[in-house]
């Protein structure tokens, strides 16, 4: 029974005295008392009864008259019936032959975003704009915000949170509602349900009377224990028991009492010798006659001062129920403030729970722009001042109706209740609500760190100490067997994958005749070989050629020293060519990298060159005990041992000269900044490095992007001619999902001018 959730009354004896009386009213007669007793029902806010009533009234009098329909309808979506109030207003619309019932526009449209049609709700909303040019009700001034909204909701969706969140086991969650669930501690779950108490087998129309009451189960190892309702004393069977909380001591608890169809007032019942006592009303202002007064939340202020939180329709609000506040103080309740424009809207704002630590309101609205009905929200501030709510976002937001939202004391997990399609139902899926608990999945930052340097600054020697010495590895007597040779036509990429693919032959080699534990250990010891060095050497070739190119690209001339080392299979002589041909297919790979990008580099008359010194060995570098023995092949060729001497190795790296750049005050990256977002990263980090080019020192006073959304810093704010500093560049991987390719403007504000840097970021999604 959703509603009840929300303004805890039902009472339906009037729908089992009308059934018995119907047989004795006339037809007319009977007809005109039921569209009286649905007008009745819905200005009581039993939406349910008005649905019967209306729907008896459609059958009884086989009526088509579009108003009847129209009420119909929405009394269906107010009792959370989506699906059939979606049949019935279209119904509705096809009936109204003049237009003059626009607003179905409108409330079908609610109705579909209630069930995930935001494009369908989109439609129907501009074609009530169309209709409503002069109109000042409620739906006028809400359209805005639910066509924003349909349009956000996808964007909300894919934006999804990293919570776990799961509806609780059958014993607590039953085909009722359940709902405004609080864990005590580790030990115990409160909450409170609606449950059917009597059944009546005599009359079909109405089985049930339901009773709302607060419940409680322990944690067991095996799960929850079996609920029971909380003292009588609280559970009082003549009334509505609901929507509680418990103050800072745990020993007090307020909540929520209705008596058939007055209003609802706020009580509160004290723990003495472990034992509620008899509850008493609270006071005015917090209860006032004639209106609803429900939902409280109280937080601790000091040992003399509690505010408390609650819901009230009552006079001077912002629109249906608002949320308000009163301060506690010494046991004197001071006057009762509304929190204000910010929170509480021309709709309903329900169900408010502050957490202290983080000075943050959670509550529902069915007006602040949500993905359904009720979404949950959250804003910070305290009492009656607040900053702007937010959207609290998918999964805790669904279509459907989700509030009560909660935190627990020994964490930041929680539970929050919701009548969406995985709810527990007796016939529909969002007729009544569920308790479900959410559980923030722990994602550890995981950071992508760049450091990007100056076109004339780059120090490629420094970078490279991290990587070198470089080993590459071959296949033995690779490449071109069984020659003299000193140079080969094949490029180190070729050889290398020639290399891989033996992968499995060394395998068998090298476990041959082994028993079976020994065998899984020498497969084990080729796949790392193969992974650890062979391919881990040539992803360092990669990262090593890419900055020898823009060591060469900024003007500088470049010696590379490359050893090669060979297995003690062939004389000395031998290995030394074999070592000057393997030597040659890395040069071979340079001349091809790119299409030829380093030939020009390799020509004697380009003003900066790279050179490759060769420094070819024999076998006697080899380890002695690596096999020499043709004839045993298992250790010669195939052992890990003899494979790690089959190498070349990048050693040596030295730089000759350096040409600046003195046209600009500061020199900086040219180069596009390049992001590749993966699944794993959380946060990036760019390190930009800038040169002071100038005669004078430069003092950078101010440092400033245009995105919100990037944090900048400087590693040092004084620059003597000459001298460098970085810029760090921050932001989380959620950029990504609102960019493709900016120009990032950074602004560098110095004491006499302020210059802005350009950089281009491509985000490769």
């Amino acid at each position: 029974m959703p509603y009840l959730v929300i303004n805890k009354k039902m009472n339906k004896y009037y729908i089992l005295i009308l059934f018995l009386l119907l047989p004795f009213f006339s037809l007319a007669q009977k007809n005109n008392e039921l569209l009286d007793w649905a007008a009745t029902a819905t200005q009581e806010k039993d939406y349910q009864a008005a649905c019967y009533y209306y729907q008896e009234y459609i059958k009884q009098s086989d009526s088509l008259k579009t108003y009847v329909y129209s009420l119909y309808s929405n009394a269906l979506r107010l009792s959370y019936l989506y699906v059939e109030a979606e049949e019935m207003f279209e119904k509705s619309i096809r009936l109204d032959k003049k237009n003059e019932f626009p607003e179905n526009y409108f409330l079908l449209a609610l109705t579909k975003k209630n069930l995930a049609k935001y494009e369908e709700a989109i439609e129907l909303l501009k074609k009530y704009k169309n209709f409503q040019l002069k109109d000042n009700s409620l739906y006028a001034k809400r359209l805005s915000i639910e066509m924003e909204a349909c349009l956000k909701a996808k964007d909300i969706i894919n934006d999804t949170l990293a919570v776990f969140i799961e509806q609780l086991e059958s014993k607590i969650n039953t085909p009722y509602s359940e709902f405004n669930a609080i864990q005590l501690s580790d030990t115990a779950i409160y909450y409170s349900a609606i449950h059917p108490i009597t059944t009546n087998h005599n009359v079909r129309v109405i089985e049930n009377f339901y009773l709302s009451m607060i419940y409680m189960s322990y944690f067991e190892v095996s799960g929850f224990s079996a609920p029971k309702p909380i003292s009588k004393k609280i559970n009082n069977s003549k009334y509505h028991n609901a929507n509680f909380c418990f103050n800072k001591n745990k020993d007090k608890l307020y909540f929520s009492r209705t008596q058939n169809h007055k209003k609802t007032s706020i009580w509160v019942s004290e723990l003495k010798k472990h034992k509620w006592q008899t509850p008493k009303q609270l006071p005015a202002p917090v209860n006032v006659k004639e209106y609803n007064n429900t939902q409280p939340h109280i937080v601790r202020i000091d040992e003399d001062t509690d505010i408390l939180y609650f819901v009230s329709d009552r006079l001077g609000g912002m629109g249906e129920m608002d949320i308000w506040y009163v301060i506690i103080h010494k046991g004197q309740f001071g006057e009762a403030i509304n929190l204000g424009s910010n929170i509480n809207t021309p709709g309903n704002e329900i169900t408010p729970f502050y957490y202290p630590p983080t000075q943050t309101l959670y509550f529902s609205s069915d007006w602040h722009q949500g993905l359904g009905g009720y979404d949950i929200f959250k804003a910070k501030g305290a009492m009656s001042a607040w900053q702007n709510p937010e959207n609290l976002g998918f999964p805790f937001n669904s279509p459907a109706n989700d509030i009560y939202f909660t935190i627990n004391e020994v964490d930041t997990d929680g539970y929050f209740s919701s009548n969406r399609k995985e709810a527990y139902s007796i016939t529909n899926a969002t007729c009544c609500n569920d308790i479900f608990s959410y559980e923030w999945i722990k994602k550890e930052k995981k950071y992508q760190i760049d450091t990007i340097f100056a076109k004339d600054t780059l120090s490629i020697p420094f970078l490279l100490t991290e990587i070198l010495p470089i080993n590459l590895y071959f296949h033995n007597d690779e490449p071109n067997p069984k020659t003299m040779d000193t140079t080969t036509q094949k490029n180190y990429k070729q050889t290398l994958d020639e290399y891989v693919v033996l992968q499995n032959l060394y395998r068998n080699e090298y476990a041959m005749g082994l028993d079976e534990s020994e065998k899984e250990k020498a497969i084990a010891q080729i796949d790392d070989f193969f992974n650890s060095y062979v391919l881990k050497g040539y992803d360092l070739l990669e990262k090593f050629t890419s900055l020898l190119l823009k060591d060469l690209e900024n003007g500088k001339s470049v010696n590379i020293t490359v050893s090669g080392f060979a297995s003690p299979l062939f004389s000395d002589a031998y290995n030394r060519n074999l070592s000057l041909r393997r030597i040659e297919s890395l040069r071979n790979y340079l001349k091809e990298y790119q299409h030829g990008v380093f030939i020009p580099y390799m020509n004697k008359s380009n003003k900066n060159q790279l050179h490759i010194i060769n420094v070819p060995k024999g076998k006697t570098m080899a380890k002695e005990y690596v096999s020499d023995n043709p004839n045993d092949k298992r250790n010669s060729i195939y052992s890990m041992a003899a494979a790690l001497e089959r190498r070349i190795q990048i050693v040596g790296y030295e730089e000759d000269t350096l040409y600046k750049n003195h046209e600009i005050a500061f020199a900086y990256p040219d180069t596009v900044l390049n992001f590749y977002p993966t699944s794993d990263i959380t946060h990036y980090v760019k390190y930009i490095q800038i040169k002071n080019l100038d005669k004078d020192t430069v003092k950078i006073e101010g440092i400033f992007t245009d995105s919100k959304q990037i944090e900048l810093q400087t590693e040092n704010n004084i620059l003597a001619p000459n001298t460098s500093t970085f810029i760090k560049i921050s932001f989380t991987e959620r950029v990504f999902r609102h960019t493709s390719s900016p120009l990032l403007h950074i602004h560098l504000k110095t004491s006499t001018k302020t210059k802005e840097l350009t950089l281009k970021c491509v985000f490769n999604n």
